[in-house]
C-alpha cells in the first residue's frame, strides 16, 4: 500500500457539553463512563456560553473555570480529557449545531455529541434541528431511573452501556440551592470547584 492509499484513522471525540453550574461528581462519573468506552479516544468537555434562552445561570467564564478545576483535579495529566472554551469564549455559537459545524471539515476527527436519554424527545426543538439531524452523531447516555425511549426517525443515535454509578442523578440546581442555604456539598462538589464558587460568591 502506498502512502497516498493509507488512511489516517480519525480521532473519535465524545463532546460532553453542558452548563456545569457547578461542575460536580455526576459530571465526573459521565467522563469516566465515556473513557471506559473503547469506541472513544478523547472526551472534550465544553461548558456552554452565555445563552439567551437560559437566565439565572452563572457567567460563562466562571463555569469554564469551575469545569477546568474539576477536570484537572480528577483527570489531571490524562491526555484523553480536555476542557474547551469554544462556547464560553463565544468563539462558537451557543447551539449544538454550531459545535457540529465547527468540527465538520476536520478530516482527522469524528465527533459524537453526548446527551442524556431524557433529551431524545427534545432534539426536534433544538436550534436548526433539521440541519442537526443530517450532520450530527449522538452518543446517548442510558441513565439510572430514566425510562427507556428512542429517538425520532432519521436521527443518528447510538446508546451507551447503562451506568452502574447512580451518582449521575445529582442535580446542579439542587446543589446550587444547598450552597445558597449553607448546607455541606463536599461529597458532590470537588474541593477546588467549591473553593472557587465560594470565593466568587456564585450561589449566595
Amino acid at each position: 500500500m502506498t502512502q497516498s492509499e493509507q488512511k489516517t484513522p480519525k480521532q473519535r471525540i465524545a463532546l460532553f457539553g453542558g452548563a456545569f453550574d457547578p461542575f460536580h461528581t455526576g459530571h465526573i462519573s459521565v467522563i469516566r463512563h465515556l473513557l471506559a468506552n473503547p469506541a472513544i479516544d478523547v472526551v472534550l468537555v465544553v461548558p456552554s456560553g452565555d445563552r439567551p434562552d437560559k437566565k439565572g445561570v452563572s457567567q460563562a467564564h466562571d463555569r469554564y473555570e469551575m469545569t477546568a478545576r474539576g477536570v484537572r483535579g480528577d483527570f489531571g495529566g490524562d491526555p484523553r480529557v480536555e476542557v474547551s472554551d469554544l462556547q464560553s469564549s463565544n468563539s462558537v455559537g451557543y447551539g449544538t449545531i454550531d459545535l457540529v459545524q465547527h468540527f465538520a471539515n476536520d478530516p482527522l476527527r469524528e465527533v459524537w455529541i453526548v446527551i442524556g436519554q431524557e433529551l431524545l424527545h427534545d432534539l426536534p426543538t433544538w436550534k436548526e434541528a433539521e440541519r442537526l439531524k443530517v450532520t450530527a452523531r449522538f452518543l446517548v447516555l442510558r441513565r439510572p431511573g430514566v425510562i427507556e425511549t428512542s429517538a425520532s426517525e432519521g436521527w443518528h443515535v447510538v446508546f451507551s452501556e447503562p451506568f452502574a454509578d447512580r451518582g449521575v442523578a445529582i442535580s446542579s440546581s439542587d446543589l446550587r440551592e444547598k450552597i445558597k442555604r449553607g448546607e455541606p456539598v463536599d461529597q458532590w462538589v470537588p474541593k477546588d470547584v467549591l473553593a472557587y464558587a465560594t470565593a466568587r460568591r456564585l450561589y449566595k
